[in-house]
Formats: structure tokens, sequence, C-alpha cells
């Protein structure tokens, strides 16, 4: 294994806790509060310390999926809408970093105040998880994100907040994104 490969999987590692073994936090779907290697690597858990919930077999998607754009010579910058306390784009800078690439952009796109209650007009399976029921775990500031990268020094230039609900940001901010990538 080269360094790069050595460097991403230990990150990835780190990002979801499989070293020091956070328990999970008990959730309306999975009551564990032991740590079960199985269920973090897929992701089926809310990690009590871990940067991450998505899983290592989801890291391993993103970067390989970040590292076939780049290789494919996809131009754009890269963004998650949903980010949490950061892991997935941590790993998507350190991928950038690790490759050498400085003329890409990892964008957070979040409200940083958990989830919004859909309502009675929300889509059923929306209501049904009430995930906005759950936010005193799922409403991570964009201070504690930052400091998440401060930690892994990977909080420079290339890494940009998008902070707002969705139905806000995303309608003005996509256009600015997609026309920097096209019209240099």
């Amino acid at each position: 294994m080269d360094d790069t490969s050595l460097y991403l999987d230990l990150l990835k590692r780190v990002l979801v806790n499989v070293i020091y073994r956070d328990p999970p936090q008990p959730t309306f779907w999975y009551e564990g509060v032991t740590f079960d290697e199985e269920r973090r690597t897929l992701g089926k858990d809310w990690p009590s310390l871990a940067h991450t919930m998505v899983g290592l077999k989801r890291l391993d998607n993103v970067q390989y999926c970040v590292e076939q754009v780049l290789k494919d010579g996809v131009p754009g910058d890269l963004i998650e809408t949903g980010v949490w306390r950061g892991g997935v784009c941590i790993l998507m800078r350190a991928v950038l970093r690790a490759h050498r690439i400085t003329d890409r952009t990892v964008w957070l796109a979040d409200s940083f105040e958990g989830i919004p209650d859909t309502g009675p007009q929300g889509h059923q399976l929306d209501r049904e998880m009430a995930l906005h029921e759950h936010n005193h775990v799922l409403a991570v500031s964009e201070d504690v994100v930052r400091d998440n990268f401060r930690r892994y020094g990977l909080l420079d230039d290339q890494v940009r907040f998008l902070t707002g609900w969705f139905s806000d940001t995303l309608p003005g901010a996509l256009p600015r994104v997609l026309i920097k990538q096209i019209v240099p």
C-alpha cells in the first residue's frame, strides 16, 4: 500500500472511529448502546463521538468516486448536502490534499440546526421518521464542524460553508458554483 492509500485508510478509520470504538447513541430504529464494528462499518448507528455516521463502506465509496472524478478529469467542485459532523467532507478534502489538487473546493451545505419539521404537508415517510425530534443528536453547529476540520489540519480556503436551509441556500448558490467551474 502506498503512502496516500495508508493515509486515507487511516483517516477513514478515525472518521468512523473504529479505532477507539465509541458507543452508538440509542435511536428510534436501533437501541444498541455497545460498539458493533459491523454496524459502524455499514453506517447503521449514530456514533457518540465519530465524525461521520455513514460508515466505512460508504467512505470507501466516496473516496473511490472522488478519485475517479480526478482520474477522469471531470471538472468542478465537491459538495455534500447535510454534513452532520463533517466527516464525509473531511475525507473529500483529504483526498484532494493527498492528490495535491488545489483548484477544487469542498462545499458543506447544511442548516447546522438539524432537520426541519416536515409538517403535515411533508412526505409520509419523512413524517413517520420525524427526524426533527432527534435534533439533539443531528444538529451540529458550524463552529463544531469547522473545529473538526481543524483537528485534521484540513480547514483552508478549499473548504467553504453554505449555511442555511436548502430551500433558501441551494437555488442561489449552485448556479454560482457551477458558473465558477464553467467560466474561470
